[in-house]
């Protein structure tokens, strides 16, 4: 199986999952408990663990460095529709939304889209290398011939 085109793929799954989370959070008018945002990690903590175990399944060999890279690339994608979906949604779904944004203890209260979005990207990036660095580290000590953590066959 082509693996090439699974970072695309799961990054995709990982930004699906976010926005659901989001979309709900909208519908049933809990936007201001800021606990549910939280969720939004273990999104990306579970789509990526599922991205590197099937990476582990198609190709148990794989080095390090191919599995990093490619966790790295699931997750920039998912930030970066995340940032575009947030600047749409800021703009043309809810354009008061920048006017109505507190600021809280790291914003000053004039803030714009713009320096949102890019504050947004920064650390969604950053936690971006975090994910991926500790899942394919968990990862990494999953070899095959390790028998107190077994890896399943790929089932297909």
């Amino acid at each position: 199986m082509n693996t090439r085109y699974q970072p695309i793929r799961y990054g995709i799954y990982s930004f699906a999952g976010i926005a659901i989370l989001f979309l709900l959070v909208k519908l049933f008018s809990l936007e201001n408990v800021g606990y549910l945002r939280l969720l939004n990690v273990f999104i990306v903590f579970y789509f990526t663990n599922k991205l590197a175990k099937r990476n582990r399944q198609l190709e148990p060999d794989d080095n390090y460095l191919y599995a990093f890279g490619s966790l790295i690339l699931a997750n920039a994608i998912t930030v970066i529709l995340s940032v575009v979906s947030f600047v749409i949604y800021a703009n043309f779904i809810q354009p008061d939304f920048i006017t109505h944004f507190d600021g809280g203890i790291f914003w000053n209260n004039d803030v714009t889209i713009d320096q949102a979005a890019a504050v947004l990207f920064f650390e969604g990036m950053g936690s971006a290398l975090a994910v991926s660095f500790i899942v394919v580290m968990y990862w990494n000590e999953r070899r095959p011939d390790n028998t107190c953590v077994p890896v399943e066959a790929l089932k297909e």
